[in-house]
C-alpha cells in the first residue's frame, strides 16, 4: 500500500468516514490526489484479537496498518452479520438502510465510482443481489453467510458470474487476497484511485484453518482462557490502550474457571483456541 492509502483500524467508524468524503469527492471532478482506501472486514472477530489491541495471535501486518494510522479505543457493531455490514457500506442504521436490500441506501463504491474510483470487492456479501448491482465493477467472493472454507459453496461468483470452486487447492481466505490483489492490478492498469472492500470469512465458523497454520498454534493455549485473557489485559495496559487504568470485567458466570474443567475438556478447548487462532493468522 501506497502512501496514499488511508489507514484506520476501526470499521464502523471507517465506513461513516469513507460515505462522508466520498459524498463531497461525487460533487467534483477527479483531482487526481484521491487516496486509495481499503477496507477490511473480518467475521466473528473479537476486539482483542489483533496484537495492536492485546492478543496473543500473530498479525503484524495489521499491527503496523495500526501503528501508520488510527486505532479507535471503541466500536460498535449491531450484533448481527448482515446488519453491520449494511452499516459499514452506507453509513446508515439497517433498517434505515432497507435491510438486506439497501433500498434506501447507497453504497461508498455508488459514491465512489462517479468520482473516479475503481471499486472492487472480495470475499463474502450476505446481503441482497450481489456486490456488482451496488456499485463494485470488480466482485470475487461467496454470497452466502458461510461456507466450507475448503470446498466453498455453490454461491461462489466473479464479477457476476457463477465461478466453480476447485476440486482441490482451495482455501477461501487465500483465493480472496488472491483475487483482491488482481484486482488492484486492474486498478493500477487502468491508472484509477481505488476502493477495495475486503470482507473475509474468517474467523466465522466453521473453524477450519490451514493445516501449517493450526501447528503453529498447537499447545500455545493449554495454558488455559484464564491465563490468556490476563495476559492480553496487561497487555492493553502497556499499550495505553484505553487511555486511563483499567480493571477486567468479571468472568461470567456461565464460564468456569479453566482449572475446573475436566482434563479432557481442556484438551479439547485448547485446540479450539489453536484453530481460532489459525485462522485469523492467515487473515493477517
Amino acid at each position: 500500500m501506497n502512501s496514499r492509502c488511508l489507514h484506520i483500524l476501526g470499521l464502523s467508524l471507517l465506513g461513516a468516514l469513507c460515505g462522508a468524503s466520498a459524498l463531497h469527492a461525487a460533487d467534483a471532478p477527479p483531482s487526481g490526489n484521491q487516496p486509495n482506501i481499503l477496507v477490511i472486514l473480518t467475521d466473528d472477530l473479537g476486539f482483542s484479537d489483533l496484537g495492536c489491541y492485546g492478543s496473543e495471535i500473530d498479525t503484524p501486518n495489521l499491527d503496523r496498518l495500526a501503528a501508520g494510522g488510527l486505532r479507535f479505543s471503541q466500536f460498535y457493531n449491531t450484533a448481527k452479520c448482515h446488519s453491520s455490514r449494511v452499516s459499514l457500506l452506507s453509513g446508515r442504521w439497517c433498517r434505515q438502510a432497507g435491510d438486506e436490500s439497501l433500498r434506501r441506501a447507497v453504497t461508498i463504491p455508488e459514491v465512489l465510482a462517479p468520482a473516479g474510483y475503481f471499486t472492487a470487492m472480495a470475499g463474502k456479501w450476505h446481503l441482497s443481489k450481489q456486490p456488482s448491482d451496488f456499485g463494485f465493477q470488480r466482485y470475487f467472493g461467496h454470497l452466502s453467510g458461510a461456507c466450507n472454507y475448503y470446498k466453498g459453496d455453490k454461491s461462489f461468483r466473479l464479477n457476476g458470474q457463477p465461478w466453480q470452486v476447485p476440486e482441490s487447492g482451495f482455501y477461501t481466505t487465500v483465493a480472496n487476497v488472491d483475487h483482491a490483489l488482481s484486482f488492484l492490478g486492474d486498478a493500477r492498469a487502468e491508472k484509477k484511485p481505488w476502493f477495495l472492500y475486503l470482507a473475509f470469512n474468517a474467523p466465522h465458523a466453521p473453524l477450519q484453518p490451514l493445516e501449517a497454520d493450526y501447528k503453529k498454534y498447537l499447545g500455545r493455549y493449554d495454558v488455559g482462557w484464564d491465563t490468556v485473557r490476563a495476559a492480553r489485559v496487561a497487555k492493553q495496559k502497556q499499550l495505553n490502550l484505553f487511555g486511563r487504568d483499567i480493571e477486567p470485567a468479571p468472568r461470567p458466570d456461565h464460564i468456569p474457571p479453566w482449572s475446573a474443567l475436566a482434563a479432557e475438556t481442556r484438551a479439547w478447548e485448547a485446540r479450539r483456541m489453536a484453530a481460532y487462532a489459525a485462522v485469523i493468522d492467515r487473515d493477517d
